[in-house]
């Protein structure tokens, strides 16, 4: 009965994924908060957020990546984060033990519905540790306006012109009869 429960044993230890201790890494020390938790806006519109980096630990951290993505939480709305900001990685300066530095990004909408965006912290080298900033809770409503970009005078105004221009030289032949 013990050597079953023995070999019971190994072969729930050898079934069960190993969990590596977690050490010394990147995540120990560093976090990442945005300024906002929520923007209501319009297809279109620009807005601002700061995301604040800390080191929260006793040693200098250098290499530190920044990026910037979007998500869409409405099924069937496919989003290309490149859309909403051409600017999406930044590359940090050493950050000193117990300090932070603060990241501005300008994100435009482009699609309707309700997004997150949020900001990812890794290392350009060792272990590929990530951290994630809190979402910033984004919707997006389509903005409907009857003169986009102004040119309803146009749209209404070159055929105006034409049917006018058509009806003039109609009655010139009528009266050249």
């Amino acid at each position: 009965m013990r050597q079953l429960a023995a070999a019971v044993f190994v072969l729930l230890a050898l079934a069960t994924p190993a969990v590596a201790s977690p050490g010394p890494s990147f995540g120990d020390g560093v976090s990442a908060t945005i300024n906002r938790s929520r923007v209501d806006t319009q297809i279109g519109q620009r807005f601002r957020f700061t995301t604040t980096v800390h080191n929260n630990g006793d040693r200098t951290r250098t290499g530190l990546v920044a990026h910037l993505n979007v998500l869409s939480t409405d099924p069937g709305v496919y989003v290309d984060p490149e859309d909403w900001s051409s600017h999406r990685t930044v590359y940090l300066d050493p950050l000193p033990p117990h300090s932070s530095v603060a990241v501005g990004w300008q994100v435009q909408a482009v699609n309707d519905g309700r997004f997150v965006t949020y900001v990812a912290v890794t290392t350009r080298t060792g272990p590929a540790t990530v951290v994630v900033s809190d979402g910033l809770r984004l919707t997006v409503s389509a903005h409907r306006t009857i003169n986009a970009g102004g040119v309803l005078p146009v749209v209404l105004g070159v055929p105006t012109v034409l049917l006018v221009l058509t009806l003039v030289n109609l009655a010139r032949r009528r009266r050249l009869r």
